[in-house]
């Protein structure tokens, strides 16, 4: 990020950013021209340590990032972050979820908006042959560190007693969709556990049983056999019934009217806003019967 682009972010004067490098506080790069260049994970780092215009817990729009917001902005948009991912720049990436983030956007507009926008482009030209596999797999990997990266940035909420479980279904190994979800639900201060891609259901029951969340959580992008699918579906929802416990089916998969009939749930979430909207009424709900 540019001098003028930090002094905006903290409402100060470029000069008092230029007198901040100088002192060695906030540490910045030299371009080939000798300009600064500040990245985004030192600025969150300095903002924090100093108290300087982040939220201080989730839903506060009251301090002065929510004033910034630039929903516009071309180098937070997917078409960024598309060609990012595509030359497999971690770096490049990470700065775009971490400027957006820094810039106003909450973290399921940074989900929906930009990295699931990137990722859905990628996917189409992957399935029309336009790109190789390797090609997607790169972007993916870019994708995943980027957001661990965007994982450390993020402040520490108010944590609940609340529990979630969340995976991927057997025979699909997509792991980013199942990152997403977790990252989703801890920032709503649930604990999380992601059991990741190609998940047999089975091996789900035996957790739900043993753990008892509080909601279940599957993703499918692509579903290989739907038949056997939906018998070990089946089975586990009749394992699991006494618990009563709501399951939350998302992914590209469960878009399908048809397919959302052989596999019914509670919820069948469109976006990760949605998904934050859902565990936060739980949340509240739970409050409620206390």
């Amino acid at each position: 990020m540019t001098t003028k682009e930090v002094a905006r972010l903290c409402r100060i004067s470029d000069a008092t950013v230029k007198r901040w490098g100088d002192a060695g506080l906030l540490k910045s790069e030299r371009t080939s021209g000798g300009h600064r260049r500040f990245r985004a994970e030192e600025i969150i780092r300095f903002q924090r340590e100093q108290n300087l215009g982040l939220k201080q817990c989730h839903g506060d729009e009251s301090v002065t990032m929510a004033a910034t917001r630039r929903r516009g902005d071309k180098k937070f948009s997917s078409s960024a972050c598309f060609h990012a991912l595509m030359t497999g720049c971690e770096e490049a990436v990470a700065n775009i979820f971490i400027s957006a983030y820094l810039d106003g956007k909450s973290l399921t507009e940074i989900f929906d908006e930009i990295v699931c926008a990137a990722m859905c482009q990628i996917g189409e030209l992957w399935f029309n042959g336009e790109i190789s596999v390797t090609q997607e797999h790169l972007a993916t990997r870019a994708a995943c560190s980027a957001l661990y990266k965007l994982r450390h940035t993020l402040p520490v909420p108010k944590m609940t007693d609340k529990l979630a479980m969340c995976c991927a279904v057997e025979g699909d190994f997509h792991e980013l969709p199942t990152h997403l979800v977790q990252m989703t639900i801890e920032n709503e201060g649930w604990e999380v556990m992601n059991f990741g891609a190609n998940t047999p259901l089975y091996s789900l029951a035996e957790e739900v049983l043993q753990h008892s969340p509080q909601i279940i959580c599957i993703a499918a992008t692509i579903i290989s056999d739907v038949e056997r699918l939906s018998r070990d579906y089946k089975n586990f929802t009749e394992q699991i019934s006494k618990l009563k416990i709501p399951i939350l089916l998302g992914g590209k998969a469960f878009k399908d009217e048809q397919i959302r009939r052989r596999f019914p749930a509670q919820i069948y979430a469109q976006s990760f806003a949605e998904t934050a909207e859902l565990v936060r009424n739980l949340s509240n709900q739970g409050k409620a019967d206390c």
